[in-house]
């Protein structure tokens, strides 16, 4: 039988559950880094510099890539895997189970290795689910409809092992399910943060976005279970992110910086704090940070970042990385949209245009690159 329906979850406890302001984190400080050195310490922790080695360390490392569009999340993944991956590389992870795509922090799609996406999904569940309440009541969707619905496509997907968004909206609609005006997605989505559905397979012959559902239940990696998820959240976020503020976790996590200021408190000197950002907030790097000791190149290499990287969305405060202009050229702009940039000495240089490839060499390659992960 499926979960039991997510509705019922929203006043529930469990590792969401508000706690007290936590003190300051007790941690060790350096003397303020220089932008340079923050710019090096980040394009190291995102893998930008030298990439992990393979898709799985890729994913592992990154936690949970953005990924609402499917060709970008690709991409980025791919970057950080190694310079040979191919789009045909990790759409066989999506189809063996190893990789999944869900809907695991903001309400928004990300890819992570299949073992972390439980625990990520639970942790996300409870504001999640808050943040749709409006928009549930508004397409009618109620407890009924979600039992309804998780029952139909349990049955479903215990047959057939897999089945597109398609499919599933035409298995409901039959059954006087309606899913149009977005109440097939919301449906799905509730599913999904019943621990019941994720994004895995990949059909033949499918486009750019073509990705079937699967039971989370057959996923073959077996499951990572964090004694203290929000601890873990946190690490996490800092070993492929930092150094970032906590705001900045918060922001990427959708979690309250309540909370994170609490697991950072937990923390204490695993922590290392580095500076302060344009709120005069700290930075942290997590203390057994391999690229502290490293030998970091001076001169950052060029890439060409895609829709809504990590590198420039993953943080509240995105200065760092782009001056003001250059943020409202990237965006998000109204529509959501988040452009691909190319980046130089890692900040923002300029936005990537499809229609004009570089004329240096390493430029054209990256672009090419791109453009083979777009089609």
């Amino acid at each position: 039988m499926p979960p039991s329906n997510p509705s019922k979850a929203l006043s529930s406890s469990g590792s969401n559950q508000m706690r007290p302001p936590a003190m300051t984190p007790c941690v060790r400080r350096a003397r303020p880094m220089e932008r340079r050195r923050i710019l090096q310490l980040r394009m190291a922790n995102q893998l930008l510099l030298e990439p992990a080695g393979s898709i799985p360390a890729a994913a592992e490392r990154m936690l949970a890539l953005q990924s609402q569009d499917l060709a970008a999340g690709r991409y980025a993944l791919a970057q950080r895997s190694g310079r040979k991956t191919s789009r045909a590389d990790i759409d066989a992870l999506f189809t063996s189970g190893a990789l999944v795509r869900s809907w695991t922090m903001r309400g928004t799609l990300h890819i992570c290795a299949a073992g972390d996406v439980r625990w990520l999904v639970r942790a996300a569940r409870r504001r999640t689910l808050a943040a749709m309440e409006p928009r549930l009541r508004e397409v009618q969707i109620g407890a009924a409809d979600i039992d309804a619905a998780g029952e139909l496509v349990f049955g479903h997907l215990q047959e057939h092992g897999c089945a597109s968004r398609a499919t599933l909206f035409t298995l409901l609609n039959q059954h006087g399910i309606p899913t149009a005006a977005q109440r097939g997605v919301h449906l799905l989505m509730c599913l999904v943060m019943d621990g019941l559905l994720c994004l895995g397979p990949i059909p033949e012959g499918a486009g750019p976005a073509g990705q079937d559902f699967m039971l989370v239940d057959e996923l073959a990696a077996a499951d990572f279970e964090p004694a203290e998820p929000l601890q873990e959240l946190l690490r996490r976020y800092l070993a492929a992110h930092g150094p970032a503020s906590l705001r900045d976790a918060a922001w990427y996590t959708g979690q309250t910086l309540t909370q994170l200021k609490a697991a950072a408190a937990d923390l204490g000197p695993q922590l290392y704090g580095v500076g302060l950002d344009a709120r005069e907030e700290e930075l942290y790097l997590l203390a057994d940070c391999p690229a502290l000791d490293a030998q970091l190149p001076n001169r950052l290499p060029l890439r060409l970042l895609g829709h809504f990287d990590e590198y420039y969305l993953s943080y509240a405060d995105r200065s760092l990385a782009a001056d003001a202009p250059m943020q409202a050229s990237i965006g998000p702009g109204k529509n959501g949209m988040v452009k691909p940039f190319w980046l130089r000495s890692g900040r923002a240089d300029s936005l990537w245009n499809a229609e004009t490839a570089p004329t240096d060499r390493i430029g054209a390659a990256l672009h090419q690159r791109y453009l083979g992960f777009r089609a």
